[in-house]
């Protein structure tokens, strides 16, 4: 089990890896092609519909292939093949086709990953989905970092040739892992107490709640996805940093996800799954819209760092949350989660790119902005209301 859990925290650390490659380097590529950033919002759009088609892709892979990792071994392939080709710097409309294959690969390793941890570890799924997501950050860290020291030295494309040598490297590891899911052993509790999940009187109000789950995954994608893929233009134009700085502002950003998701892991052990998103969305609210009245570089850092504390935990407890209330339909609801998450990481930033273009940076802040407030709306008066029914039911 160790083994398969190591793997599979590696796996998400190249997911974290390929989600920012196109965002560090996203004001070089398109200076490169002599593109415009509304066509980079629509690149990022074309991307998130392959990752959303990589859900049915990967469940029609399951049936065909059988074994788990066997999927999860084609997905780290067909990422190297796309990483090793847009290293080539080929044609834009190839870059195109190409990042949409490379996000049908990473839909499929987070769709299959996160599937296979949450059937094997019910009682710790928060923990659990904590650690891959604290893995998922460190990739997502490291490439702002490395893109930064190879901007420097002028040779920005080579980040996609990193990415691709550790896709080879997952996809040989995942050949030969040794796991079978009928043979693991459920691991002791360690999440937080909880209310048991709901008795619904309808299918109505089932697919209400599902909906419900479904739509914070979209809000929160969102504006994770902008920021990703418009972190370092956000500052190149609202800030006027140098480029070098700009990229750093994606690695700062990255750094504080990682240490909030690592103490994620810890926190949710004493906080129940509705306070922890309810406050975490509230935090990121406020600090979104600081940034977008506070016009120094040295508070934008801080605020950049403050803003990936409260977002930390959102994606992968929400995910648990759902999970939760609906009990075993794992697959059904992971699978949910991860195709919206891509529908979300597809609408907004494309809207976002259109309007840094058309209306201005503090424009596309402010959206972002209400992007959280949407997240915390449906939460509070939505699913929050309903648990309490719920538990107003119970006591009487």
């Amino acid at each position: 089990m160790r083994t398969f859990a190591f793997a599979s925290y590696s796996l998400y650390f190249l997911a974290g890896l390929v989600i920012t490659t196109i965002g560090s380097v996203m004001p070089h590529l398109l200076a490169h092609y002599e593109q415009s950033y509304t066509v980079g919002g629509q690149m990022v759009f074309v991307s998130a519909v392959g990752f959303i088609a990589g859900v049915p892709i990967s469940a029609w892979l399951m049936k065909v292939l059988k074994k788990e990792k066997y999927v999860l071994a084609l997905s780290a392939i067909v990422i190297a093949i796309a990483q090793f080709s847009v290293w080539s710097l080929p044609p834009f409309g190839w870059v195109v086709t190409l990042n949409f294959l490379n996000s049908v690969g990473t839909a499929a390793i987070e769709c299959v990953v996160a599937t296979l941890m949450m059937d094997v570890f019910v009682g710790r799924r928060a923990v659990v989905m904590s650690y891959l997501e604290v893995s998922f950050g460190i990739g997502a860290l490291c490439m702002p970092l490395i893109a930064s020291v190879l901007i420097a030295n002028q040779v920005w494309q080579y980040s996609f040739l990193v990415t691709a040598c550790i896709a080879i490297i997952m996809a040989a590891i995942w050949c030969f892992i040794p796991f079978a899911k009928e043979g693991t052993e459920v691991a002791e509790s360690l999440d937080a107490d909880i209310a048991p999940p709901p008795m619904f009187k309808t299918k109505q109000i089932k697919r209400y709640i599902l909906f419900a789950f479904v739509f914070l995954i979209f809000m929160y994608s969102g504006i994770e996805g902008s920021l990703n893929h418009f972190m370092s233009s956000i500052f190149l134009n609202h800030l006027e940093v140098t480029p070098y700085y700009a990229s750093l502002s994606i690695g700062l950003f990255w750094t504080a996800m990682v240490i909030g998701r690592a103490a994620t892991g810890w926190i949710i052990r004493k906080v129940n799954y509705a306070s922890y998103l309810r406050w975490s969305m509230f935090g990121t609210l406020v600090v979104i819209v600081m940034f977008a009245l506070w016009r120094d570089a040295v508070v934008a850092f801080i605020l950049v760092i403050m803003m990936g504390l409260t977002m930390s935990g959102v994606y992968s407890i929400t995910m648990v949350y759902a999970n939760h209330t609906f009990p075993g339909m794992t697959r059904l609801v992971t699978s949910l989660v991860t195709a919206f998450a891509g529908f979300g990481a597809a609408v907004f930033p494309a809207l976002i790119g259109y309007s840094m273009d058309h209306s201005g940076t503090v424009s596309a802040l402010w959206y972002i902005a209400s992007f959280a407030a949407i997240y915390l709306i449906i939460l509070l008066l939505g699913i929050g209301r309903f648990y309490q029914k719920q538990t107003d039911v119970t006591l009487n």
